[in-house]
C-alpha cells in the first residue's frame, strides 16, 4: 500500500513539473499573444530563409515578426509583410538587410534606422532592403576566388 501511495505522489509531482514547464514555455513564446502592430512591406530579390514568424530586430532586439511572404512573378521578388510594434516608429529611410546569428544561426530581419523626419505609416514598403549573402557563392568566392558565374577577379 505504502509503495502505491509514494507511485502517486510522486506522479503528481511529476504531472506538476511538466504542467509548470508547458505554463513557461508559453509565457516566453507569446504564443497566445494577440497581433497588434502596423503592417510594412519589404522586397527582396534574394529573400533568403525568411519565413513566417521570422524576428524583425532593430539593434538585437525583436521589434516586429515576419507575417506573409510572397512571390511576385511580375517583379521577380520575395514580398515580405512584416508586422512592426505599435510603439516602434520607423523613419522613411529605414533600410532592412535579411542576417543571421552567427555562421549557423537563424535568419533575422535587422532594420537600420534612418535620419528622415517623416515616418513610415501602416501599408508603406521600405524600399532599401538586401537580401540574405549567399554561402556558398561567398566560400567559393573566397576559396577559388571566383563567384558561381564564373567570373574571375
Amino acid at each position: 500500500m505504502e509503495r502505491n501511495t509514494l507511485e502517486t505522489v510522486l506522479g503528481a509531482v511529476v504531472l506538476l513539473v511538466a504542467g509548470y514547464f508547458l505554463f513557461l514555455v508559453y509565457s516566453q513564446t507569446n504564443v497566445g499573444a494577440e497581433a497588434s502592430g502596423y503592417q510594412l512591406e519589404l522586397r527582396f530579390d534574394s529573400g533568403g530563409s525568411t519565413g513566417i514568424g521570422t524576428d524583425v530586430r532593430i539593434a538585437g532586439v525583436k521589434v516586429g515578426t515576419v507575417i506573409n511572404q510572397q512571390f511576385d512573378p511580375k517583379a521577380y521578388q520575395a514580398v515580405v509583410t512584416i508586422e512592426m510594434d505599435d510603439s516602434v516608429k520607423l523613419p522613411k529611410d529605414t533600410s532592412a538587410v535579411v542576417t543571421s546569428d552567427g555562421l549557423l544561426g537563424d535568419n533575422y530581419i535587422l532594420l537600420n534606422i534612418g535620419g528622415d523626419t517623416e515616418m513610415l505609416a501602416a501599408g508603406d514598403r521600405i524600399r532599401n532592403v538586401q537580401g540574405a549573402i549567399n554561402l556558398a557563392d561567398l566560400i567559393n568566392k573566397f576559396v577559388v576566388g571566383t563567384d558561381s558565374g564564373g567570373a574571375s577577379n
